[in-house]
């Protein structure tokens, strides 16, 4: 794991040596007897052999502390502020601007690796906040973890002048640029903005900033990142969804290209929808076609009851089809494999539905089994639906996580899952929230993250059982959301499976699957 610091220039060694080989080179000219050569011959070795000593042990320490604290990038003084006006740097667009979404500040992002790719090739990222093991507020952050030894391989916290626990984290479809939530102080030294940070993934470095803020009501709302698809769309390009707000006041929402320096190609605000967004946790269909975004369909949620929607947007021709009848707090969704229905969770009461994507309709309703269920994810044969208990609506403390039986559309008998549910996930998982599937169907795990954990919880999916905790470098916690990744030598990388759930080769592998286990019946 590779921290980052300011370094300072270890030249003092090398100082030394030059003089002595000055000294050596004057006594040979001035005509000092030769034994008076050796013995300062013998200083220069003992010296050379003291300072190799030295910088091993430099770098042994290093490594100890880089095993158990995140780094702290400070990119302070490279801050180029965007000046004002409505095209104020290029990268501005009509869609950006109409979303209120916006450009505040630049960085250097160039570097050195982050953390050796060929020694770790598949690697799954998570979000690092809270409060370190030394008490104190950690930056807001990110870390990395090996996909199969699960040792956290690289870390980095980004100093702002303020610390939040960042409450996402995704990566770009081609893996170069992660995305975080945070914030940062303003120059009164008083004042905090919510921001979106763009990190380049290669270096850990930060790129950009953005911040999103507009009308809403007739005045200024300043909105939170809060989570992060990537998707490559119906015609095969590159896609970002970054979703903002909190609770059931979602939205605005922006679909950026990553190839062009994540300009917004798309804003899908209320004007699109035309009904109020709900918690921002969208999804795509497995073709890229069409985007969900959840939906709050009335502004008398206190009143009144399955208020709750689907916005089925198609993103070749921007009509919307609106899927009513999903109960009062839409949150987790999860397309199946073959992309013929949905499942969605109510985390207000904790029910799940399913839904007819051919139809446009709701035709199951089941316990979650959880309080409160948050995120979702499909078995490899997609015949269990796992509903991650995060106690959603009431004291956001869960760990535990529900079962569906996908056939009966019921919560799954204990013979069937070989233990008993919901299942405990046990030490260090506290507001349990997301949970994806392992990339490599041998492995056969789901790793879960956790808001307020201080651990991403491995579950082994063939026993239902905990089977790894992965702490959070430096004591800290957040680790809400994450992404697979897969990289190769020269770093160009896939995403394999993020909040929005497995990606295309993930899904042929998972619709193969299916399609046996519905032969095998």
């Amino acid at each position: 794991m590779r921290q980052h610091r300011i370094k300072r220039p270890l030249f003092w060694g090398g100082a030394l040596i030059a003089l002595l080989v000055l000294l050596l080179a004057v006594a040979c000219a001035s005509g000092v007897p030769t034994k008076d050569y050796d013995a300062v011959k013998q200083q220069l070795s003992e010296k050379d052999a003291a300072l190799a000593k030295a910088q091993g042990e430099a770098g042994q320490l290093k490594q100890q502390l880089a095993s158990v604290a995140p780094g702290t990038i400070v990119q302070a003084g490279q801050l180029q502020p965007a000046p004002a006006g409505a095209q104020p740097t290029g990268w501005d667009t009509k869609e950006s601007i109409r979303g209120g979404l916006k450009l505040v500040a630049t960085y250097d992002s160039s570097g050195p690796d982050a953390w050796d790719v060929k020694a770790h090739p598949m690697v799954y990222f998570t979000s690092t906040g809270g409060t370190g093991s030394d008490g104190k507020p950690l930056f807001q952050g990110l870390h990395i973890i090996d996909a199969y030894s699960k040792q956290v391989i690289a870390s980095a916290n980004y100093d702002l002048g303020s610390t939040t626990s960042p409450h996402t984290v995704g990566v770009s479809p081609d893996g170069k640029w992660a995305y975080l939530q945070g914030q940062r102080m303003l120059s009164d030294g008083k004042t905090t903005e919510a921001v979106t940070l763009i990190i380049n993934a290669r270096t850990l470095k930060l790129a950009k900033l953005l911040k999103q803020e507009s009308m809403m009501q007739g005045s200024l709302r300043e909105q939170r990142l809060h989570h992060v698809t990537g998707f490559i769309d119906s015609k095969g390009r590159d896609r970002v969804v970054l979703e903002y707000g909190f609770g059931s006041t979602g939205g605005p929402h922006f679909i950026v290209d990553p190839k062009d320096d994540n300009r917004v190609v798309k804003a899908i605000t209320l004007d699109d929808t035309g009904y109020w967004m709900g918690h921002p946790f969208v999804t795509v269909d497995p073709t890229g076609k069409y985007l969900f975004v959840s939906l709050k369909m009335t502004a008398w949620a206190d009143v009144t009851h399955d208020i709750g929607g689907v916005a089925k947007i198609n993103l070749e021709t921007n009509a919307i089809t609106v899927i009513p009848g999903v109960g009062d707090h839409l949150i987790g969704m999860m397309t199946t494999a073959d992309g013929k229905f949905l499942y969605v969770n109510d985390g207000e009461n904790s029910k799940t539905y399913k839904i007819d994507l051919t139809e446009n309709k709701v035709v199951g309703k089941t316990s979650c089994n959880v309080a409160g269920c948050y995120g979702l994810a499909l078995s490899w044969d997609e015949k269990l639906l796992y509903t991650v208990g995060k106690g959603e609506g009431a004291a956001n403390q869960g760990h535990v996580l529900g079962v569906i039986d996908t056939t009966t559309f019921r919560p799954a008998a204990s013979t069937l899952l070989g233990v008993n549910q919901p299942i405990e996930l046990g030490e260090g998982s506290r507001t349990a929230d997301h949970a994806f599937l392992h990339p490599d169907p041998k492995v056969n795990e789901l790793w879960i993250s956790n808001m307020a954990g201080t651990v991403t919880t491995v579950l082994d999916l063939k026993t239902n059982t905990v089977k790894a905790r992965i702490p959070v470098p430096g004591g800290g916690n957040s680790t809400h959301s994450g992404a697979f990744v897969r990289y190769n030598p020269d770093w160009t990388g896939q995403v394999l499976a993020d909040h929005g759930g497995p990606k295309a080769e993930m899904l042929a592998i998972r619709k193969e699957m299916a399609a046996k286990a519905v032969l095998a019946k």
